[in-house]
């Protein structure tokens, strides 16, 4: 009776901690973004690209969280990101950073079916999941990290942010201090929040650092006067479609791939 009674306390136990670890929500920074990322509407017909991609256009692909949730379509799950890879690399796609759109910035050559991969945020799984399935494959990618997040519950530290850049397989960019809304910040808080990331993570790197992404997409002509002055020489928002020169180097426009999106959907945009 005693040894019953153990084994059902320790089941209730169980059952308690496994509820409680469902519940816990680790990336409400992603919940915030979805409300109020610039995209166009789910249902909207995917992008289509030309067998061979234009060096005038640019797919830049933009991820979040590599992992499973499925009240977030900002989560994509392992096997599905690691399918996707794997279609890119099969289909001719060459990965490329934004160091190397430096050339195409200059009108000079670049490889062919060029394609950029880029992570927003800076989570850990960015670097226990997606990180190996990239350097497994020998793919590049940019993970736009927010400075000063950085070792805070769920997301990269710097150890690991500079064993993926020495990898020389992830490009390292800038994301704002807090991952906040540009638009809604003062001159004084646009700088800090901008050309003070970009000086913090530069100092922990021992680099310079050429792109930026915009929190939640937001952007204006101040906004991007600030990013202008703080040096760099792109960035990116999260308005839907290929990277064109004309669009501006730094408002150029990404494909949002999301975590409910079908296979057949993903083969389509990149023939």
């Amino acid at each position: 009776m005693k040894s019953y009674t153990t084994y059902f306390f320790l089941l209730i136990l169980i059952l308690l901690t496994t509820g409680c670890e469902e519940k816990e929500n680790p990336h409400s920074q992603i919940q915030a973004e979805e409300k109020q990322i610039q995209v166009l509407p789910i249902n909207t017909k995917p992008v289509k690209m030309d067998s061979r991609v234009s060096p005038l256009s640019i797919p830049i692909l933009m991820y979040h969280s590599i992992g499973i949730n499925s009240q977030s379509t900002l989560f994509v799950p392992p096997r599905v990101f690691q399918e996707q890879m794997e279609y890119l690399k099969m289909s001719g796609y060459n990965t490329i950073t934004f160091k190397d759109l430096k050339s195409w910035k200059k009108g000079e050559a670049i490889l062919d079916k060029p394609i950029l991969i880029t992570f927003d945020d800076g989570y850990l799984d960015n670097f226990t999941i997606g990180y190996p399935i990239l350097k497994r494959l020998e793919m590049k990618a940019t993970i736009f990290i927010t400075s000063d997040l950085v070792s805070s519950t769920n997301h990269l530290s710097w150890g690991q942010i500079k064993e993926m850049e020495e990898s020389g397989f992830i490009e390292i960019g800038v994301h704002t201090r807090h991952h906040v809304n540009l638009i809604k910040q003062s001159p004084m808080q646009l700088k800090d929040e901008i050309l003070g990331a970009k000086q913090k993570i530069e100092e922990k790197l021992g680099h310079e650092t050429l792109a930026f992404a915009y929190p939640f997409g937001k952007n204006n002509t101040k906004v991007v006067k600030v990013v202008k002055n703080a040096g760099f020489e792109f960035a990116v928002t999260t308005l839907s479609g290929l990277a064109q020169q004309d669009q501006g180097l730094l408002t150029l426009h990404r494909i949002r791939i999301t975590g409910n999106q079908s296979e057949a959907d993903f083969e389509l945009m990149f023939p």
